[in-house]
Parts: structure tokens; C-alpha cells; sequence
């Protein structure tokens, strides 16, 4: 294709004219007065003149505003260049690839001769920093070593980490490098910053390299040979250990990392321990980074059924909740300072004091702190079940209030079990007051239907007015109530009697039991319980305040008066006597009640007593001396 012509408009169009007359060109130009480039004899020139305005003017002002922004302007830029050296580190780290490019401007950034980016090739230490492992243990590999022993090179590291201290476990060669492992976080991180920063007496400088690494454990027989010795050597007493920073024991860490926050080397020592001490007391695990120790207390408590003292400080627990799995353990003593967990609880000490007492009831002292003694209604049943009283079915403080309340409450059932109830009028004061109350379940309620009119539940009767109606006050209200309700014939071998209060005013008398409703069809039986404050009046006693309870009975109940009742009905059916039977019954009940009181003998070994000597009391009690004698009547009959 012909080429157009240059002077035509086109692409081509870009060969330089020939330049015009200057002439030509100020006459487009004749506002400006300054001397054009092509007039100038050499390149043009740049300089700052001071303004002619006088010293102390805006002129000078201008310019001292402009240098100083020119000065922000270069530290800004000094600044951005430091921040793109960071990223460019940053991304070389994550990709392991150096940036290089061979297109023009994907090369590495030049830098200024004042810029703090470092040059090519240098690692900058100051940048370097080290991730916090979870285990908290750092390998620490150092080459070209080969002609330095142990002694030197620890001294120079020592030397460079002062005033830090550090142990070396498991220091070993591997060629002509050295190895060896640290368990802090702050140690290997300035070891990592010493990376060709320290100078040795060969003229080199130590290349350090740091990364975390947990050195795999094979618990075999071997290794729990190893343990044995190291912990036969911290036996504080012959029931006390100390295993605190068990991973720096000196004859371990020089080849193995016997660190306890791995459950299988903790499983492993806990072995040991059980298997020589059994009957330890007392453990000491600070210092030693444990976290998760729900395994160890359910370990303690099988293996070490009688530690009480347990030292945890200085470890990394979080969390109360990760001592709940030591909850098992009957801890007298616990130390924790220096876990994450304190912290917590600086502001509110009581409150930490608190939250441990609800874990650890018995427990004396806490963090090196005596506490009080714990108050609480929990005994255990295989250290003070010994310390507790005999049972007994009748409990009174002195035996004459007894023969008072087996007196008075013997001529009361009497009554309240006969055809006539309007006797106990004698037995309540004038201003007596007396309620019933009914406990059953909502299926059972028909069962009861001769005492719920009066039921005064007071957890069911809300209204004011309907509760003071239920209540009987005056004897005379109280005794016709009392001869409403079904006849009765209670079961006096049921019956358990606690006198819990008796002065000269006053004596509380709680007596239970169970009776038989004798003149329904089913004849159902029912549990009492009865309430009464009696009070002395003239020559006796009386009734000032009654509660009457009933229920239930329990199945053993149930058969116990079922015995009892069956017994007595025999007894009937067999006397020859011409007195009606519910005297015969009377009769024979106040022989045993009169030879129970004589012989210290319960209600149901005198009533057999009598029954074998055909109810004859005087021959009974000399039998039963007799054999008091002997030592031949056996220790429960005088149970009550």
C-alpha cells in the first residue's frame, strides 16, 4: 500500500517539522516576556531566589512553609518505602518464592540511599518474630557447630540471653549441627531473634533457626525405668511427692522430654506412683503446663484413693470448669496461684473462695490460705456412721418424764380407741387447739374422705378465714371432732415415742404409729403422726396444742401391724375370760406396758413374755430375771 503523504493527517504523521522562525512564534506568544528554550545556550536551569519582599515578610514566610512541607513530604515517603519493604518480606514469607520479574517494573523495588528498607540479600532481625506454639515447646537447630563443644556454646547462648536463663533439653549433634529443645515461649524467641548476631571466637556468626516442635514420646518398660528413678529421688515424705517441673528433672531432660500436659506421659507416671505409693497424700504438680485435667482426677481418684493435699500453681488452667473432673477427690488442701483463672477473681476473692468450697466441701486451705471449717448436714457414711447414736423407738432425757408420758399417752389411746371417746375431755385444757392434716396422693383421695373436710393443708388452704375455721380451739370443740371421725385400735408395737423438750412447764411428745379403721369393710390402715404439748394441770397433765398427721403406711408398716393385730385377735378368740374382748385386749396391753416398764424390755418381747406364761405378770417378770441373769435374753429385746 503507497505510504500517505506526511503532510496529509494521518497515523504516520509524526516526523518533526521543521522548527519555524522564533519570530514566527513570539507573535503567538507576545504576553510572555521569558526567553524561550531554543534561545538559551545551555539546559535550563532550576534555583529558589529569596522574593524581594524584605526580611521578616510574606516571601520569606512562603518559603519556610515550603521547606517544611517538602521535609514532611520526604519523611512520608521515607516511611511508605519501609511499609512496602514489610509487605514484600511478608509476602515472600507465605509464598517461599522470591519476587523477581523480568518485565519492566515487576523487579524488586529500588531503594533510596537514605531509605530504612535493607538492601538485597539482608534479613532484618528486628521483623522476625515467632508463633506461640499450643504445646509450648520450640526446637532450636544451630549449624556449623562442629568445632564448638557443649560448654562454649551453651556459655555464649547464656551470655546472649542474660538476664533470661534457659535449660537445653535433649542437647544432641546431628552432624555438624546442634540441636536441642526449650519450653518457653520468650526464650526461643530471642534465640530466634539471635539468628547471625552472635559472634564466636572463630570469627562466625551463629545461624539460628527456631520453629515449634513437640518431640515425639514412646512410653514403653524403658521409659517408666527412667521415671522410676526420677521419682524415687522427689519423695518429700513417705505419703508427700513433688513432681513440680518434672520436665527439668536433671536426670531426664538431658535425652527425653518427660513433659506431664501429655496425658499419656501424665497416665504413665501416675502408674508408677500408684503402683509403689498407693497411700500417697500429698502431690505437688506445679510448673508443670497443664491445661486439660479431667482425665487426671478421675486417675487420682481411682489410683490415689487418699490424696487430700493436691499443689497445681503455675500451670495453665483456664477455667473452673476444668477442675470439676477433680470434684471426686476429698481435697483438704488445694494451691492454684498462678493460673489463668485467678486472674478471674482478683477483684472478688470471696466469691473464688466460694465457687471452690462448692467443689471441694471439706476443704481447710486454699492457695496457702487456712479457711474456715466447713459447715454442712453431709456425713459420710464410712467415716462417722460409728459416731452416731443406737436407734431407738423411744428416746427421752430422763426415765421418770418417760414413765410420765407412757402413763398419760397409755390411759389416752385407751380411750380414743373405745366405743366412748367423750372422756379425753380430761385429757385437753380449756383453751386447747388441735388440726388435722392429710398427705396423699390425688388418686387416693376418696380413701380420706372422712378426715379432707377437715384437712387443714397449708399449703393448699390459701383462704384466712377457712384456715381459722379449721382450726379446733377448746376442748370441748376438739373432743366432739375427735368422736366424729372413724373408730380406731391402734397397733402399740408400731408406736415410737421422742421426747425433744421437758421442763417444769412444758414437755413435747411426738409419737407415731399405726391404727386400723375398725368399723369400715376394708378396715384400711393408716399412718399417724401426732404432735402434742402437754402441760402440767393439778395433779396431772393435760393437752394444750395437737397436730395430727396422717398418711399412708409403707408396705413394711403395712405387715408389722398386720402381725401385731392377728396376734392379738388369737389371743382373743382363745381367753377363757368372761370380760368382753376389747377389755381383755385393754388388760393385756397394760401388762406388757407395766412389765416393758419394769424389765427395760420393749413393747413386743414383754407381750411374748406374758404370752408364754399365759398372761401372768408375776411369774413373766421373775422369768425374765431369771434370765437377765443368765445373759440369756438376747440385746434386741431391749430395743425400742
Amino acid at each position: 500500500m503507497p505510504r500517505k503523504n506526511s503532510k496529509g493527517r494521518g497515523w504516520n504523521n509524526h516526523q518533526p517539522q521543521q522548527r519555524r522562525d522564533n519570530s514566527e512564534r513570539r507573535q503567538y506568544y507576545g504576553h510572555d516576556d521569558r526567553t524561550l528554550y531554543s534561545d538559551r545556550d545551555s539546559a535550563p536551569r532550576v534555583s529558589f531566589k529569596t522574593s524581594r519582599i524584605g526580611k521578616g515578610g510574606r516571601g520569606e514566610r512562603h518559603n519556610r512553609d515550603r521547606q517544611r512541607d517538602l521535609e514532611a513530604g520526604l519523611r512520608r515517603h521515607l516511611d511508605d518505602d519501609a511499609e512496602m519493604s514489610n509487605e514484600v518480606r511478608q509476602n515472600r514469607g507465605r509464598s517461599g518464592v522470591a519476587w523477581r520479574g523480568n518485565a519492566r517494573g515487576m523487579g524488586r523495588p529500588r531503594t533510596r540511599r537514605n531509605s530504612p528498607v535493607p538492601p538485597r540479600g539482608v534479613d532484618d532481625h528486628r521483623y522476625r518474630n515467632l508463633q506461640a506454639a499450643p504445646a509450648n515447646c520450640y526446637k532450636v537447630h544451630i549449624s556449623n557447630t562442629s568445632t564448638f563443644n557443649k560448654e562454649y556454646l551453651l556459655d555464649v547462648l547464656t551470655s546472649y540471653l542474660t538476664p533470661d536463663t534457659f535449660i537445653p533439653i535433649m542437647y544432641k549433634f546431628e552432624g555438624n549441627d546442634v540441636t536441642f529443645y526449650v519450653d518457653e515461649f520468650t526464650i526461643a524467641n530471642k534465640l530466634l531473634k539471635a539468628d547471625r548476631q552472635i559472634l564466636a571466637n572463630n570469627g562466625s556468626k551463629l545461624t539460628i533457626k527456631v520453629r515449634p516442635y513437640f518431640p515425639p514420646a514412646k512410653v514403653d518398660q524403658q521409659f517408666k525405668d527412667r521415671i522410676k528413678i526420677a521419682v524415687v529421688k522427689r519423695y518429700v515424705a513417705a505419703s508427700a511427692l513433688d513432681l513440680s517441673q518434672f520436665h527439668r528433672d536433671k536426670d531426664l531432660y538431658q535425652d527425653m522430654f518427660c513433659a506431664l500436659f501429655q496425658p499419656k506421659i501424665l497416665m504413665a507416671v501416675i502408674d508408677v506412683i500408684s503402683e509403689h505409693t498407693p497411700n500417697l497424700e500429698a502431690l505437688n504438680l506445679d510448673g508443670n503446663k497443664l491445661q486439660n485435667i479431667d482425665r487426671l482426677g478421675t486417675q487420682l481418684h481411682t489410683k490415689l484413693p487418699n490424696l487430700s493435699i493436691l499443689h497445681l500453681s503455675n500451670n495453665r488452667i483456664r477455667d473452673l470448669k476444668a477442675i470439676d473432673g477433680l470434684k471426686q477427690l476429698k481435697l483438704k488442701e488445694l494451691r492454684l496461684l498462678g493460673n489463668p483463672l485467678c486472674d478471674k477473681y482478683k477483684q472478688w476473692p470471696e466469691e473464688f473462695i466460694s465457687d471452690i468450697r462448692k467443689r471441694f466441701p471439706k476443704l481447710l486451705k486454699l492457695d496457702d490460705m487456712n479457711l474456715p471449717p466447713p459447715i454442712g448436714f453431709e456425713i459420710a457414711a464410712d467415716e462417722d456412721a460409728s459416731k452416731l447414736p443406737v436407734s431407738q423407738r423411744v428416746f427421752s432425757i430422763t426415765n421418770e418424764t418417760r414413765q410420765v408420758a407412757d402413763a398419760f399417752l397409755h390411759q389416752y389411746f385407751l380411750i380414743f380407741d373405745s366405743n366412748n371417746r367423750q372422756p379425753l375431755l380430761n385429757a385437753y385444757d380449756e383453751q386447747a387447739s388441735f388440726s388435722l392434716t392429710i398427705a396423699c396422693k390425688h388418686d387416693n383421695l376418696n380413701r380420706f374422705k372422712e378426715y379432707l373436710p377437715h384437712n387443714r393443708n397449708l399449703f393448699r388452704v390459701n383462704d384466712q378465714e377457712r384456715r381459722l375455721k379449721l382450726l379446733k380451739q377448746g376442748r370441748l370443740t376438739i373432743v366432739s371432732f375427735l368422736s366424729e371421725i372413724p373408730k380406731t385400735k391402734h397397733c402399740f408395737n408400731s408406736f415410737s415415742m421422742d421426747i425433744s423438750l421437758c421442763s417444769e412447764v412444758a414437755m413435747i411428745v411426738m409419737i407415731t404409729g399405726v391404727f386400723q379403721e375398725v368399723e369400715t369393710d376394708k378396715k384400711p390402715l393408716r399412718y399417724f403422726s401426732r404432735s402434742l404439748l402437754i402441760v402440767p394441770q393439778g395433779s396431772g397433765f393435760c393437752i394444750r396444742n395437737e397436730q395430727l398427721h396422717i398418711n399412708e403406711p409403707t408396705d413394711e408398716q403395712k405387715k408389722q401391724a398386720l402381725t401385731e393385730i392377728s396376734a392379738d385377735n388369737s389371743n382373743a378368740r382363745v381367753t377363757e375370760s368372761s370380760e368382753p374382748v376389747v377389755a381383755q385386749q385393754d388388760l393385756h396391753l397394760q401388762m406388757a406396758m407395766a412389765l416393758s416398764q419394769q424389765s427395760g424390755m420393749n413393747l413386743e418381747w414383754s407381750r411374748e413374755c406374758l404370752t408364754k406364761v399365759q398372761w401372768n405378770f408375776d411369774m413373766a417378770l421373775a422369768a425374765f430375771k431369771k434370765f437377765h441373769e443368765l445373759g440369756q435374753v438376747p440385746p434386741q429385746a431391749f430395743q425400742k
